[in-house]
């Protein structure tokens, strides 16, 4: 089932601005239940001063939504830590003394907040990949929503209230910091895919390693191997051997992939799978490692970095019968077929 949003909010779920007086973008995209997961926090780590895709597409939805109001993405490098600096962030010039203004940013930021048809809350904002809105005195931060809207820097206090103090407390703008998947167009408002969940308890894996277990071997296949008819066991853009449906392999992000008793691989006595892996549609240059479930991540890679290029690996099977993998520089969907296995040795 698939939700095409069309929505005119009148407010927030929680504490917040809120307003009736103007409409929110129209979104014609379809969406399913699967949702973006609450993002982390992304400190600047650099500086790199130029407009990223996210951060203008927002501000072309609201030219289109509100009309020629003004907006800005990137500032000149400084120790701040707002994402202008990395081009990921947005100012849009509404002011909250201007009460046609202030109606409109109301209203928009009750559409990114606004809980969807399946009851995902803030459910716009997360799909958009939005780190934190500070508008009219308060903040909110998508990587801590259970906080809701804070007052930011003492801006509630009389003292602030005079004009001097308008754009410091955010009341001639509403900024909107992106992750960096937001900022380059990763989230399923671009790609209409979430991201594939990462196994617990590892979210974010280790630098890879010398492996301390024998390596993966990568093409030519080597015997004994003994061959099957090849068998699709992932395969993330139909949700093939996923666990939560469709989705897209996140870069630096881990999967694993169970394989014994799976496409014509025996239960027990397998020493190690061959598979034939394929990146489907990645959005940038990548490489993508295997590795027994359970071991080291190894440094070697197959170099697959063109849409529709396979290659094939033999895998010896890890922890639970499974193998790992994870992608590097891209993201992307994937595919992996089992053609072989290879017999573990008599006891």
């Amino acid at each position: 089932m698939a939700l095409v949003l069309a929505l005119l909010l009148v407010g927030l779920a929680q504490a917040g601005p809120a307003s009736a007086a103007a409409v929110a973008p129209t979104a014609v995209k379809s969406f399913g239940i699967g949702i973006d997961a609450f993002p982390r926090w992304e400190r600047e780590s650099g500086c790199s001063p130029t407009e990223k895709p996210g951060p203008k597409y927002l501000r072309r939805l609201l030219l289109a939504t509100y009309g020629p109001i003004s907006s800005n993405i990137v500032r000149p490098c400084t120790a701040a830590d707002s994402g202008h600096e990395e081009g990921r962030a947005l100012d849009w010039m509404t002011n909250v003394r201007v009460p046609e203004q202030k109606a409109m940013a109301d209203a928009f930021v009750g559409w990114l907040q606004a809980p969807d048809g399946f009851g995902n809350p803030e459910a716009m904002a997360r799909r958009l990949g939005i780190s934190y809105l500070i508008w009219n005195n308060q903040t909110w931060r998508a990587y801590d929503p259970g906080r809701g809207w804070t007052e930011y820097n003492g801006c509630l206090a009389p003292k602030k209230q005079k004009k001097k103090f308008d754009n410091f407390c955010h009341r001639t703008h509403v900024h909107l910091s992106f992750t960096w998947d937001g900022a380059l167009k990763r989230t399923s408002f671009y790609s209409g895919f979430v991201a594939c969940p990462a196994p617990a308890p590892a979210l974010v894996p280790t630098v890879p390693t010398v492996p301390t277990v024998p390596p993966v071997v990568l093409a030519p296949v080597l015997d004994p191997v003994l061959p099957l008819t090849p068998a699709q066991l992932l395969g993330t853009k139909k949700g093939i051997g996923t666990p939560g449906g469709p989705c897209r392999v996140h870069p630096d992000v881990r999967m694993d992939l169970p394989v014994l008793g799976r496409g014509g691989v025996p239960a027990t006595g397998v020493a190690a799978v061959v598979l034939r892996v394929q990146l489907i549609s990645p959005d940038a240059a990548g490489t993508v490692r295997l590795w027994p479930t359970g071991s080291p991540m190894p440094v070697e890679s197959l170099p697959l970095d063109a849409a529709g290029r396979t290659a094939d690996v033999t895998v010896p099977v890890g922890t639970a019968g499974s193998v790992s993998l994870q992608l590097s520089g891209a993201m992307a969907h994937v595919r992996v077929d089992v053609t072989g296995w290879v017999a573990a040795p008599p006891v």
